[in-house]
């Protein structure tokens, strides 16, 4: 069968064959789904979209987006999987969500802090306005002097990290794009939306304050790290799931936010005392740990939202989270980039295994806490054959990840490759000695 490559394009990931689904792709970064209460759904698209749909679309393992004609199992599969996705956008599906907004007014908005109550940048890192010029500069040669004993590889966890959280606009917007718990005029009044505001003004404050730090400290090329944010949001984000769907967009939000937490908790863990095993810097334990604390709060609201999907409509929303996990699910930093490096995320991906701010056992610790708080093990009523099928694949799915450790462990030691020296731009071309996969 005839194939025409379009060009060398592909997400990186920390799992080896994890590209997302050329079809959803396309679909999720060319269109945009648009839910009518009158219909069912339909698409604006472009028309280089409306040509892909006329074709089939597979990926080479480099990642190239290959066209080919109609017809064979792929060109079923990706019907199956369309069909799939499509079931979540039925009116009475998008209705039951929509009937959940009094819910949501009880019982997420309160994970909310006022304002008035809320921790500062200010209140976590010198500020010249209460300490006076020489309290102010006494006060940052103890940061940089604490900053000093940090090594680099948790200095570069710390950047993936701050960036991650800079990187702001893509999140409230992705969100924006599920259908009926949107903010579609930027000020609307519905549960829904005050939601995604106050959430996005509670994880604003998190690239500002790690953002300050890393110029305080003097420890970064702070001219990079702009760089690096400004190449991120341009980029955008990945999410290998239906792009209207709220069922599998909170599902992915819940496993980002605990991702998020664990990865600022072990950071503070790594940074912080002496005594405890830590590097020394306690100034950035205690913002590390703050952020980690507001993550905690924010992965709450959204376990809880996804429990209250399970709990209405058990059926779809293991299904929902079982399509997720088929596509692995990668931290929003997917598309980070030194302007260098085609594989660095995967160079970052190995330096932050080899630190232990967030592992391969984190990612299946967090499914395995998940599937704990859903119930998923339990489900029985309301289920179709595809629900029971989604069950039993996401019960399963931890113990295939811990052999996935344990054989990538196997192969490293039998490889007995040695670290490469990785010159990282954020911390001046300092090397980072890893062993790159």
């Amino acid at each position: 069968m005839a194939a025409t490559i379009v060009s060398g394009f592909a997400y990186p990931s920390c799992k080896p064959n994890a590209y997302p689904s050329a079809r959803t792709r396309v679909g999720s970064g060319s269109g945009v789904l648009v839910i009518d209460r009158s219909s069912c759904w339909y698409v604006h698209t472009t028309p280089m979209y409306d040509d892909m749909r006329r074709r089939r679309v597979t990926t080479t393992t480099a990642g190239e987006i290959l066209l080919a004609a109609p017809g064979g199992r792929q060109q079923e599969k990706d019907d199956d999987e369309e069909e799939e996705w499509r079931g979540f956008l039925t009116p009475e599906r998008l209705e039951m969500v929509r009937q959940l907004e009094p819910w949501v007014e009880e019982q997420v908005l309160p994970l909310l802090k006022p304002v008035e109550s809320s921790w500062q940048p200010s209140d976590l890192l010198p500020d010249p306005a209460t300490l006076g010029s020489d309290g102010f500069h006494a006060a940052c040669l103890d940061l940089r002097a604490r900053a000093a004993c940090v090594p680099d590889e948790l200095l570069v966890c710390l950047v993936a990290n701050a960036v991650t959280e800079e990187a702001l606009p893509s999140y409230p917007s992705g969100l924006n794009r599920l259908a009926v718990v949107r903010d579609a005029t930027g000020r609307d009044s519905s549960a829904w939306a005050r939601w995604i505001r106050g959430w996005s003004a509670e994880e604003n404050r998190h690239g500002d304050v790690l953002n300050r730090y890393m110029h305080l400290c003097g420890r970064f090329d702070m001219r990079e790290v702009e760089r690096t944010v400004q190449r991120l949001i341009g980029s955008g984000m990945v999410v290998r799931g239906p792009p209207a769907s709220p069922f599998h967009g909170f599902v992915y939000v819940a496993f980002q936010e605990r991702a998020t937490a664990i990865a600022h908790g072990n950071t503070a863990r790594l940074v912080g005392s002496r005594a405890r095993g830590g590097a020394g810097d306690d100034a950035l334990a205690r913002i590390c740990g703050t952020v980690a604390a507001d993550e905690k709060r924010h992965e709450a609201a959204y376990t809880r939202i996804v429990a209250k999907l399970f709990e209405a409509d058990p059926d779809a929303a293991v299904r929902a989270m079982a399509y997720m996990m088929r596509r692995r699910i990668d931290m929003p930093t997917s598309l980070v980039s030194d302007g260098r490096h085609a594989d660095f995320y995967d160079r970052f991906v190995a330096i932050a295994q080899h630190a232990g701010t967030y592992t391969l056992s984190d990612y299946r610790g967090i499914l395995e806490h998940l599937i704990r708080q859903w119930g998923v093990e339990h489900l029985a009523a309301g289920l179709s054959g595809d629900g029971r099928r989604a069950r039993d694949y996401l019960c399963a799915l931890p113990q295939k990840i811990r052999r996935m450790e344990e054989k990538a462990r196997d192969r490293a030691a039998k490889a007995g490759k040695k670290p490469t020296p990785v010159p990282i731009s954020w911390i001046f071309d300092r090397p980072i000695s890893v062993v790159l996969p």
